[in-house]
């Protein structure tokens, strides 16, 4: 907080008692000179606190009726707005029960707010028209982001079944994580943690986390895989949006491929300097196929079977099309 800011607080703080201030006796309790008094009565006066200043012998500076009663609210016009703005709107809604919880600070937040910042907002709440997500937003409880928060914090392993469900066949094995990072990405919650038994960084759905009790021993810190961690997630974290997924082995140096993949579509990890690994995915498997023909280099594909089939099945119809072609020319070729 700046030191005005801290100054305004401290100012209102004195004026919210039954008692008349004047100005002298501020600015010796504050240790500011009377002139820097009077600019801060008149900046809390724009932030729309009534502060009345009563003239004659027993004058002095006191809030108005019934601002003695209000918080403080130390957020000029703009900052005001864009606050409650958010709360509305929901922007900040992507932890489970925080709903209720926004609902609950805009009407504090309104309740101090000047007549002319709350028209304003309810102006934009009035003749703004918010698309609607279409993509399902997991609901993560907030217990276990403060869990999983609280373990990065102490340097301890989180022992956790990784799921849909704690029930779900799939998390039927056992995590054994030194987690070290939460990173929100596109209104989900990831976990960058350390696999034990994989001896590799991994990025973990903090919605599929179940945690295990009790925890695992305490560890020593790792450096991190890399000094962006969002820009690390943000190309490996897995991509629920993703219908069909595959994994192929390109014939070119990481170097070569990874400024031609767009982060939606996939990630590369070197092997060494002539090949890299693709983790690509897509809505369907032609159009897996048809980014894997744009790259411009050769691949081998590990799977799924059914992308095989269609870089073969695409092959034969480019190869067809282009016999096709060299027919025409010959054809042309020898027309008199």
């Amino acid at each position: 907080m700046s030191q005005s800011a801290v100054r305004l607080l401290s100012l209102l703080s004195l004026l919210q008692g039954p008692r008349t201030w004047t100005g002298a006796q501020l600015a010796d309790r504050m240790q500011v000179s009377p002139r820097t008094v009077r600019n801060d009565i008149e900046r809390l006066r724009e932030l729309g606190y009534a502060v009345e200043a009563a003239r004659g012998g027993v004058g002095g500076y006191r809030l108005g009726a019934g601002g003695a009663s209000l918080p403080p609210l130390l957020l000029d016009a703009e900052e005001a707005v864009a606050v409650a703005v958010g709360l509305r709107t929901g922007v900040n809604c992507i932890i489970g029960g925080m709903e209720e919880t926004s609902v609950r600070a805009l009407a504090k937040l309104e309740q101090v707010l000047p007549p002319r910042l709350r028209r304003r907002v309810h102006h934009l709440n009035r003749y703004t028209v918010p698309v609607p997500n279409t993509e399902p937003m997991p609901v993560v409880d907030p217990a276990l982001l403060m869990l999983l928060v609280g373990y990065c914090h102490r340097l301890e392993r989180i022992r956790f079944r990784y799921g849909d469900a704690p029930d779900d066949p799939k998390a039927s094995s056992r995590w054994d994580v030194e987690p070290y990072r939460l990173v929100n990405r596109k209104h989900r919650w990831y976990l960058l943690g350390f696999d034990v038994a994989g001896d590799e960084w991994e990025i973990y759905e903090v919605d599929r986390i179940h945690p295990l009790t009790p925890p695992g021993p305490r560890f020593r810190a790792r450096g991190l895989p890399a000094e962006d961690v969002a820009t690390f997630v943000a190309r490996r974290a897995p991509e629920r949006s993703w219908r069909h997924r595959a994994e192929v082995t390109m014939h070119a140096g990481v170097q070569d491929i990874e400024g031609a993949i767009m982060p939606a579509e996939g990630f590369v990890e070197p092997i060494d300097d002539h090949t890299c690994r693709l983790r690509i995915g897509a809505e369907s498997i032609s159009a897996i196929a048809l980014v894997l023909g744009r790259l411009g280099v050769g691949f081998t594909v590990h799977g799924p079977p059914e992308l095989v089939d269609e870089v073969r099945t695409l092959g034969d119809r480019y190869a067809r099309a282009a016999g096709s072609m060299t027919s025409v020319h010959a054809a042309m070729s020898e027309a008199p």
